[in-house]
């Protein structure tokens, strides 16, 4: 055996310290790339310190980015009853006194009931110059799995943190992490995109300078709706977690208040999230954009989307879709906004305590039909009265209570009975009808307008079809492009 040959160990050791510093690289440059060493202010992480500070009755919490040699303060609460003001000219610490670097290193939480007492940090800048005796700190973990930094609060005092204390630390710092990224990842694209533009002439045209100006409009709009997700999002997981009786038992009157605080969260997200899908839909090309659909998929997301809507009129949303009429080629894009803007004006127009119905099936000319109707308890099966006023179509004389049997009738009948008769239904086209009308301009009745343009667009049609014994839908019809 050769007497320079280098023995396992030392190679098994060497391959080690590179792969860490492999991984220590891949970190650096993720977080390089992020952006957010430069951010002076970070909202996302902003509302998390305050956040937690309430939440957890402590006096200091901050979030803090490592780099190669320092870890950087870029959010801060702290106590106003408390003497912190050295604390507050705290801007950075070196690598090797911050608490963080642990974090960072092993990917998790770091828990210490007493500095004082512990070996490897008792005599850390934190503990000495700034008296901190209880730390909690949980890594700041983005999507591609790279350790950005810390999430951590402080205590003067030694305190033992609970499970669900760390718990929730850990829930605000994978939020905070969401919307950083929900936020700046494509701030990071489009900022690449306008510095490889070529540098546009001296003798722009007007149209193309008012262009550009709707652009930034547009882009401004679209990031103020993603800087609303923040507070929203931590609203609904704080009232999310106070719910679930963590630190306590609550009052009947808290538990009805923190109802109504997460169910308002809910719906002010499903309004965000409705005029971000209209930012995304290219509405002003006439091309479709095929591909295959799953009807099925698309309306329960539609579904996912609408039910904080209908939660709050006490409605239910029942939807029904064959397994033989799942698939179809269609412009996804179009086909959910326009069931989306559809079955939200059905909700919005109809009574409180009503069902409302979404079908899809195959008609005779293998075109797609998607109808929408309500069903009530003693109004029967229908569209809501004060839209069968506005098309001035009877309205469903009342069934007494008395006669009613709702296990006498199945989806299956109404299906049947409504498929059989179909050279009886009525039928009156929406578009011709609501451009004939002086439009009132609420939000459902511009929803459904859109709707009836994204169809035509489609070379389909939207329709009120039924009769009188049968009940009114709206009936939606899309060739099949496939």
């Amino acid at each position: 055996m050769s007497s320079d040959r280098i023995p396992t160990a030392d190679l098994l050791f060497a391959s080690t310290v590179m792969t860490e510093l492999d991984r220590e690289q891949q970190r650096y440059n993720a977080l390089m790339e992020s952006g957010l060493l430069e951010m002076e202010q970070i909202p996302p992480f902003d509302e998390a310190v305050q956040t937690i500070v309430r939440a957890l009755d402590v006096p200091i919490a901050v979030v803090g980015l490592l780099d190669r040699e320092w870890q950087l303060i870029k959010a801060r609460a702290l106590d106003p009853q408390e003497d912190l003001t050295a604390l507050t000219a705290l801007q950075r610490t070196k690598r090797g006194e911050s608490f963080c670097t642990h974090i960072v290193e092993t990917h998790q939480p770091l828990v210490i009931r007493d500095t004082a007492v512990h070996s490897d940090f008792a005599n850390r800048l934190l503990v000495g110059r700034y008296g901190v005796r209880a730390y909690l700190g949980v890594p700041l973990i983005s999507s591609a799995g790279d350790c950005f930094g810390s999430l951590a609060v402080m205590d003067l005092a030694p305190r033992r943190f609970r499970k669900s204390e760390i718990q929730l630390v850990e829930l605000t710092a994978r939020l905070a992490m969401l919307e950083i990224e929900r936020l700046y990842a494509p701030a990071t694209t489009t900022a690449t995109t306008v510095k490889e533009r070529p540098t546009p002439e001296v003798k722009a045209t007007q149209p193309e300078q008012i262009l550009s100006t709707n652009q930034i409009k547009t882009e401004l709009l679209d990031r103020l709706l993603q800087e609303l997700r923040t507070p929203l999002t931590s609203v609904m997981g704080m009232t999310s977690v106070l719910n679930r009786e963590i630190y306590g038992p609550l009052r009947r009157k808290q538990k009805e208040y923190l109802k109504i605080i997460h169910d308002s969260g809910q719906y002010l997200l499903s309004l965000v999230e409705e005029i971000l899908l209209l930012r995304d839909l290219n509405d002003t090309s006439v091309v479709l954009s095929l591909t295959s659909v799953d009807m099925e998929m698309l309306c329960q997301q539609v579904l996912k989307n609408l039910e904080p809507v209908a939660f709050r009129r006490e409605q239910q949303i029942d939807i029904a879709v064959e397994s033989v009429d799942r698939i179809w080629t269609l412009d996804k894009d179009r086909v959910q906004q326009i069931a989306y803007h559809t079955i939200s004006h059905i909700i919005n127009a109809a009574d409180t305590g009503c069902t409302v119905r979404v079908r899809v099936n195959r008609t005779v000319e293998d075109d797609m039909e998607l109808s929408v109707w309500i069903s009530h308890p003693w109004l029967g099966e229908s569209l809501p009265t004060g839209e069968l006023e506005i098309w001035e179509l009877p309205v469903p004389t009342p069934i007494p209570t008395e006669e009613i049997d709702e296990t006498e009738v199945t989806d299956g009948d109404r299906g049947n009975d409504w498929d059989d008769n179909a050279s009886n239904r009525q039928t009156i086209e929406l578009l011709p009808e609501l451009q004939k009308m002086s439009l009132d301009r609420s939000r459902d009745r511009l929803g459904l307008l859109f709707a009836c343009q994204l169809v035509r667009l489609h070379g389909g049609r939207i329709a009120v079809q039924g009769s009188p014994t049968m009940g009114y839908r709206y009936v939606i019809t899309l060739p099949d492009r496939g």
